[in-house]
């Protein structure tokens, strides 16, 4: 024990060896303080709750500083479902205390988990729309939101308090009486609890006494009860009549027989199923069997069609080969028309280079020494001219930022002469600008390796680091 005054540590003398302050007065508000805590202890060791809260708030009242009390008392309010007040009285232990406080355990455990936090919400609003319903004369709707506060916090003595005087005015008492040896099970002192029991064995008294048969008010409890004493409680037990026992009994042997039956039938019922399922999978073995066999007829039938189908384009690509009406004359006619324009307009190169971009490599390859050496010289003498050409046409797209123009004709000028990287540069340009950055960045990669060690080669490599970044 520490002096009040100067803080020092009191002996037993009635006064401070420090400061010399008289500490009797003092010593006594400790010691009531402390066996008031130790009462509330004992109390809430065995499930005395509502004594352990009134020894403990006695000793808080001496003592505010007690925090061990004021730890117990926060507990004690916990078990009883209030973690408002519990999470309250946690709180102010924890401002006189800082240091090794077990309040900091308590409230860790609830602010850690949020949802949590947010059912002890729901809780507290859900129990004040029950007392709104109550207020309302709306007993049904509270008590539904009642069973829902006590389905989540098992342990709020008020819900079940308020559950109890709600089916009392019901008149449900053996409800009421269930829910309360409920709250007892949490405290078992809790006077309002006692209370409100005394009241419902009171009010079960009443009726028994008025329905004993005699006067007028026999008919307000039934005739066929029997009622005893067993200890504080009056036990109210129904008497079967004979019409209603000759009746159960009628019940009783109308459920043997559907049992009877039910037995019977999920006896046999299993072997029918069994039989039935191996007709059912021979069947389906059968089925299966036929069905492959018309599959690998169609597949046979397919597969024969589409041999003749082929055989039969060959047939027809061989005939208009002969005929004229497809490939030799036309590839024929493309080139002597190249040669044609040509001699009439040596300037029109790209309109040559155009006919003889027609005559595919394949078709080229099986024609004859003749065809060849024209194809040659007429190629070779138009592709100057074209390439200028098409670059021309190339940098004027550009300038007019016709960009799709200017992919086309770089495209050409690239095919024609693929030593020229600046052509390769340009196209690139082209592709960025349409916003066909794919496009340029292979026509990049392609400069970097067909040109390495080059401006342009560092210029792409720069363009796609750029391309990267962005």
């Amino acid at each position: 024990m520490k002096c009040f005054v100067c803080g020092g540590r009191i002996g037993r003398e009635d006064f401070c060896a420090n400061c010399g302050t008289d500490i009797r007065i003092y010593r006594h508000i400790m010691c009531m303080s402390n066996m008031l805590y130790n009462d509330g202890l004992a109390k809430a060791n065995v499930r005395d709750i509502s004594g352990a809260i009134t020894s403990l708030s006695a000793s808080l009242k001496y003592n505010k500083k007690n925090t061990d009390a004021r730890n117990l008392l926060g507990l004690c309010y916990f078990e009883r479902g209030e973690v408002v007040n519990a999470l309250s009285e946690w709180i102010i232990s924890r401002n006189y205390e800082s240091k090794k406080n077990l309040a900091d355990e308590y409230i860790e455990y609830l602010q850690s988990n949020p949802s949590r936090l947010e059912t002890i919400n729901q809780t507290i609003k859900k129990y004040n729309q029950a007392l709104g319903f109550c207020y309302q004369n709306s007993r049904d709707l509270a008590i539904v939101q009642l069973k829902k506060v006590l389905s989540i916090n098992e342990n709020l003595v008020n819900g079940y308090q308020l559950l109890a005087l709600l089916y009392i005015e019901t008149g449900d008492y053996d409800k009421a009486r269930r829910t309360l040896l409920r709250v007892l099970k949490i405290d078992r002192n809790d006077t309002t609890t006692q209370r409100y029991l005394k009241e419902i064995n009171s009010l079960i008294t009443q009726m028994q006494n008025k329905g004993d048969g005699k006067g007028e008010n026999a008919a307000l409890v039934p005739q066929e009860i029997i009622t005893y004493q067993n200890g504080n409680d009056t036990i109210i037990q129904p008497v079967a009549t004979r019409e209603k026992r000759g009746f159960s009994s009628i019940i009783n042997i109308a459920i043997g027989l559907v049992l009877g039956i039910a037995i019977t039938w999920y006896l046999i019922l299993p072997q029918k199923i069994k039989q039935a399922t191996v007709e059912t999978e021979a069947d389906f073995i059968a089925v299966s069997e036929e069905l492959a066999t018309e599959k690998a007829s169609h597949q046979e039938s397919v597969k024969q069609a589409e041999t003749l189908e082929a055989r039969n384009e060959e047939l027809t690509r061989q005939i208009e080969e002969l005929t004229g009406e497809n490939g030799a004359t036309t590839e024929n006619d493309r080139l002597l028309l190249a040669a044609k324009r040509y001699i009439e307009d040596p300037s029109a190169s790209a309109d040559v280079m155009e006919e003889l971009a027609e005559i595919g490599p394949e078709y080229l390859e099986g024609t004859s020494e003749a065809f060849k050496d024209l194809y040659a010289s007429l190629q070779e003498n138009a592709a100057g001219s074209a390439l200028e050409e098409y670059v021309k046409v190339a940098k004027e797209a550009l300038k007019t930022k016709d960009y799709k123009t200017a992919i086309e004709y770089y495209l050409k000028a690239c095919e024609l002469d693929k030593e020229n990287s600046d052509y390769l540069m340009d196209l690139a340009y082209a592709y960025r600008e349409s916003d066909d950055t794919a496009g340029a960045d292979e026509i990049y990669r392609r400069v970097m390796e067909e040109f390495p060690g080059t401006q342009n080669a560092d210029d792409a490599s720069q363009m796609l680091s750029q391309t990267e970044e962005e």
